[in-house]
C-alpha cells in the first residue's frame, strides 16, 4: 500500500465523528506518525477519535488498518501503536459481548454487505479510493459491525502483532505481549 497516496484519496470528510464535523485531522496526524514527526499528542489525538469510552465509530476498523501499517514504518512509536491496538481489541471485544447478550443476530443480507465492505478493508493493496456505492454500503450497515471488522482484521494480521513479542526494545516487546495475551485471552465480561 501507498500509505501517503491511500491518505489522500481516503473520503475524510465522510467518516465524522460525534466530536467533530470531519475526520480530517486524522490524515494529518497519521502523516506525522509516518514521517516520524509525531508526537506523544498526536498519537492520542488519534486514538481519542477512534475510540472513547468503549465506543467505535466507523472510521475505526480504518484507523486499525492504517496502525498496522504503520507498525511496520521504522519511524513510529510502535509501543504506542500496539497500546492503541489493544484499545481497540478490547473495546470491541467488550462491544462483542454485549451484542451477545443483547442477542443480535445480523441478517444474511447484512453479512453480505460485511463482505463487501471487507473487500477494500481488508486489501494490502488499497487505495483509499471509495466509490459511492461502497460508502453507501459502508454507511448503512448495522454499527454492529465495527467490532466485528477490527476482530477479524486483527486475527488476520495477528502474525504482524506477534513479530513484536521478540523486539529488542523492552517497551515495544512488552506492549506487544500485553497485546497478544488479549487477543488470545480476550477478557469475559460479566454482562447481564
Amino acid at each position: 500500500m501507498d500509505f501517503l497516496k491511500c491518505l489522500d484519496n481516503f473520503p475524510w470528510s465522510r467518516f465524522a465523528t460525534p466530536y467533530e464535523m470531519s475526520s480530517k485531522g486524522l490524515k494529518e496526524n497519521f502523516v506525522k506518525m509516518f514521517n516520524g514527526v509525531a508526537e506523544p499528542s498526536n498519537y492520542k489525538y488519534v486514538i481519542w477519535r477512534l475510540e472513547h469510552q468503549e465506543t467505535l465509530y466507523r472510521i475505526t476498523p480504518w484507523g486499525l488498518k492504517f496502525y498496522i501499517y504503520l507498525l511496520e514504518v521504522e519511524k513510529t512509536d510502535k509501543s504506542i501503536l500496539l497500546q492503541n491496538i489493544k484499545t481497540l481489541f478490547e473495546a470491541a471485544n467488550y462491544n462483542n459481548q454485549v451484542d451477545i447478550v443483547m442477542k443480535y443476530n445480523p441478517t444474511k443480507g447484512k453479512l453480505t454487505k460485511y463482505e463487501q465492505i471487507k473487500s477494500k478493508l481488508f486489501d494490502d493493496n488499497f487505495d483509499g479510493t471509495m466509490d459511492a456505492e461502497y460508502l453507501k454500503t459502508f454507511k448503512s450497515i448495522d454499527r454492529n459491525f465495527m467490532q466485528r471488522c477490527i476482530m477479524d482484521y486483527i486475527s488476520e494480521k495477528k502474525f504482524v502483532l506477534e513479530k513484536f513479542v521478540k523486539s529488542d526494545n523492552e517497551d515495544i516487546a512488552k506492549n506487544a505481549t500485553l497485546l497478544i495475551n488479549s487477543i488470545n485471552n480476550p477478557e469475559d465480561y460479566k454482562l447481564e
